[in-house]
């Protein structure tokens, strides 16, 4: 379909309100703002526009997009890359208190503490190391699916999700001294994914 033909335009508005909220959700967590993550859905969307009648579709769709989210988000943090990104939270849900009341207050302050050092580490890890812990801990995205979104082969994606691991733990253990590391989940970011 061209976009000067008869229902483009619909089907592209179908698209956008399908993929806009997953889009949002991809650029917020690598480019750590929600104003930075809004310039990339917009600038991930009209580069959709503008590239969709060469889609091929040798992949999934979602694929093609999520890999052009990163892509735009990579280049707009390192235009960007002098203003500080300060939490990977998502808007206001993520201050809010739990509904579960069972943690005590103090518990629950330090679980926020550790919560915000670990995401301050996060975002100090290159472009590439942050994507690939986001996509796939925040994302949950699957190997298969790194290696698709990504362009990468399943070992490469092994190897960078091995080297994010490692670099997060040095940076937790040097900035960030206090914090008990060996209390994590064995399946928590530091651990074995």
């Amino acid at each position: 379909m061209q976009p000067d033909s008869e229902g483009f335009e619909s089907a592209f508005e179908e698209l956008f309100n399908r993929y806009r909220e997953r889009v949002y959700s991809i650029a917020f967590r690598i480019t750590g703002t929600a104003v930075d993550a809004m310039d990339v859905v917009q600038d991930s969307f009209s580069l959709v526009f503008r590239k969709l009648q060469g889609f091929r579709g040798g992949s999934l769709f979602s694929t093609w997009l999520f890999r052009i989210v990163v892509n735009c988000s990579i280049d707009h943090r390192r235009r960007n890359h002098k203003r500080p990104i300060t939490s990977l939270q998502m808007g206001t849900e993520a201050a809010e208190e739990p509904v579960d009341q069972r943690p005590s207050p103090g518990d629950r302050a330090e679980t926020t503490e550790l919560g915000g050092q670990v995401q301050e580490a996060i975002s100090l890890l290159s472009p590439k190391l942050r994507v690939i812990l986001a996509l796939r801990y925040l994302e949950d995205m699957t190997y298969e699916d790194l290696a698709a979104t990504l362009g990468l082969s399943l070992g490469t994606v092994k190897s960078r999700l091995a080297r994010a691991h490692l670099a997060l733990e040095n940076l937790v253990r040097t900035r960030f001294p206090h914090l008990d590391l060996s209390a994590a989940a064995p399946n928590s970011v530091g651990g074995v994914g």
